[in-house]
């Protein structure tokens, strides 16, 4: 069945002109939409992808610190093991300076108490000898008294 209203006419041109309203209808809508949504959505579009590309930006920044902190980290560690080492040498070294220094302290107040000794010795031989000389000069004159019955003075001993 054919529309009426274009039966009567029956003008073969009606239909281009539904179609040319139809194109001016979807242009004027289309000018709507791009005056109206098309800002708006593309504006929230830019900002979404602003958003995500400054996450990325910092996510990029905060790995970037993360690995610089990690190294730092890492350059601390290997210092203080470093430290240690060189604190455990010098501790070695000192250990060893002084078990060299109380060796030879010891060998020295042992020279120092034989020298003494070997002194005390020399001394106390050298009073025995005078003391033994002088027991010894006193008997031979008590000997030659007894011998000769009368006592001896400087003058006979001479």
């Amino acid at each position: 069945m054919a529309n009426p209203v274009f039966a009567s006419e029956g003008v073969p041109g009606a239909e281009p002109f539904k179609l040319m309203w139809a194109a001016i209808n979807f242009f004027i809508l289309l000018a709507i939409l791009y005056k109206f949504a098309y800002g708006p959505i593309f504006k929230m579009l830019d900002d979404r992808k602003n958003t995500i590309e400054s996450s990325l930006r910092h996510a990029e920044e905060v790995r970037v610190e993360i690995e610089k902190m990690k190294q730092e980290t890492q350059n601390s560690l290997m210092d203080a093991r470093r430290e240690a080492q060189d604190i455990v040498a010098r501790a070695q070294k000192i250990a060893d300076e002084t078990k060299v220094e109380m060796v030879a302290k010891a060998r020295e107040e042992a020279a120092n108490e034989r020298d003494r000794a070997v002194l005390e010795i020399q001394s106390a031989k050298e009073k025995a000898v005078n003391e033994l000389r002088d027991t010894a000069a006193t008997l031979a004159i008590m000997a030659a008294e007894k011998v000769l019955g009368k006592a001896i003075t400087v003058e006979d001993h001479q």
